[in-house]
């Protein structure tokens, strides 16, 4: 099992009591008492091959009074789920980050970050906040352009899609690169949520948070918008936006 040789016996079980199914774990001080506390992400599956998870919880075991906390997250279940550690509120205790999938061709992740300070379970941030931060509106231009537009801030982005596959262009385009009837576009809610480190030190993190721009389906990748953000008055604030294609975040 991992990490076996650092964690007692009895904690992995005080855990298994409530969720016999463990996804995830990691050792770090959350509480804010300088020492290390064990940390689960764990629930329950329909069996023990099964690969949807359901009923994901966090554990904290207190590293000094063996104390359990929990948190069931807020959704049914989902694929994969992940945890990390670092400071995102800047109180330089260690935050409980999440990433569950949603399965899929979407490729739509679930993102929960929690403060466990003192054993209080406090939500610091909840997917949804962020996949309703923008309203976004999609059109096509004539000579293979896209307009993205943030609808909320009034900003318009352009992409260049010239350089795409044949396939993809002449669902959307004629071959004289005129605008086809009746077309749509969206932005996905979130893909990936990455923490990326600040100046204030290597365990304090801000987000980067990631959509995909698509058409008429799923798989017609158009392009992609980050949005970064950093905590502030109790919540997660988008300081910069950028939109282009996949070849501009390789």
């Amino acid at each position: 099992m991992f990490l076996e040789a650092y964690i007692p016996p009895q904690i992995e079980l005080a855990v298994e009591v409530d969720a016999p199914y463990i996804f995830d774990r990691k050792i770090a001080d959350v509480t804010g008492d300088q020492v290390d506390d064990f940390i689960y992400l764990a629930g329950n599956k329909k069996s023990s091959d099964a690969i949807y998870q359901e009923d994901i919880t966090i554990f904290v075991v207190d590293g000094v009074t063996s104390e359990v906390t929990e948190k069931t997250l807020d959704l049914n279940g989902g694929y994969g789920s992940t945890l990390f550690l670092g400071d995102f509120n800047q109180d330089d205790i260690n935050d409980i980050y999440v990433s569950i999938s949603s399965g899929g061709s979407g490729n739509i992740h679930y993102y929960y970050i929690y403060s466990f300070k003192d054993k209080k379970p406090v939500q610091l941030l909840d997917y949804n906040d962020l996949n309703d931060l923008y309203d976004w509106s999609i059109s096509f231009t004539n000579n293979y352009g896209v307009i993205v537009k943030n609808n909320t801030i009034n900003q318009t982005y352009k992409l260049d899609l010239s350089t795409k596959d044949k396939e993809l262009l002449d669902k959307y385009y004629t071959p004289e690169g005129k605008v086809k009837e009746n077309l749509r576009g969206d932005v996905l809610p979130l893909g990936g949520l990455y923490p990326i480190m600040t100046p204030r030190g290597q365990d304090a993190y801000s987000l980067v948070a990631s959509q995909r721009i698509v058409g008429i389906a799923t798989v017609d990748n158009l392009g992609i918008v980050e949005v970064y953000l950093t905590y502030q008055d109790g919540k997660f604030v988008p300081y910069q936006i950028v939109v282009g294609n996949e070849t501009d975040f390789e």
